[in-house]
């Protein structure tokens, strides 16, 4: 078995979507002051995490975007949804935000990885914005493309029963910057699953593998950080 790390390490200062919380990771308790406080020998140390739900790599769940009463919470979502088979697609010719991942370019980048997909597969999405900007906060938060409606649209259309993407949105950030979201809106729409803000994308590119992106379990949450990886069996 190999397993690939596809997630963004956490830390404190670590580039955040505008508006969300930033991430903040310090000690509740040294070794030092257990071993004090003990009077043993033993001693140990814990640390507090702040975080938003979205913060890292993570997994939307479909209240995030959905304000219906039976949109489900992240607790309540499938997790097999977050573990199953998937491909890596290429398609880091498409830079800048003033440029969009389209149906032909998603049907093209399916015929030349040589892959087949079967319904109920994930896809991914190697952008390559992550292997090009990351960490640089401007860069990487304020510039990249996105899939337009059409395009996620053909991504329910084929079966796909989860999306991630190598950048902090499958939205463009010139959508996002007009507050007009149409990949969110197919999701919202017709219930597709989406991760963002994985990394080493250009290690599965063009491979089939198994998806693992487990959310956390917590109650109500519009997402989930997740520890996404790809596994081979071969």
């Amino acid at each position: 078995m190999k397993i690939i790390d596809l997630s963004q390490e956490i830390y404190n200062g670590m580039p955040v979507y505008p508006g969300h919380c930033r991430t903040s990771i310090f000690p509740m308790k040294t070794h030092e002051e257990t071993l004090a406080q003990n009077g043993t020998g033993y001693s140990s140390v814990t640390h507090i995490l702040v975080m938003s739900d979205h913060g890292p790599t993570h997994v939307d769940a479909e209240l995030h975007i959905d304000p219906s009463p039976d949109a489900k919470g992240i607790d309540e979502m499938p997790l097999e949804n977050f573990y199953l088979n998937a491909i890596c697609l290429d398609v880091s010719h498409v830079q800048g935000e003033e440029n969009y991942i389209t149906k032909a370019i998603l049907e093209e980048a399916l015929a030349k990885s040589g892959l087949e997909f079967n319904r109920g597969d994930g896809i991914l999405l190697y952008t390559g914005h992550y292997n090009r900007t990351y960490p640089d906060f401007g860069k990487w938060l304020f510039n990249y493309p996105g899939l337009d409606r059409e395009a996620a649209e053909w991504i329910m259309d084929i079966g796909c029963a989860n999306l991630g993407i190598d950048q902090p949105s499958i939205d463009s950030s010139i959508e996002v910057k007009k507050r007009n979201y149409p990949a969110h809106t197919v999701s919202k729409e017709r219930k597709l699953v989406h991760a963002e803000n994985l990394a080493n994308l250009d290690q599965v590119v063009g491979k089939r593998f198994i998806l693992s992106m487990l959310p956390l379990k917590i109650r109500g949450a519009s997402g989930s950080p997740c520890r996404a990886v790809a596994i081979f069996n071969d």
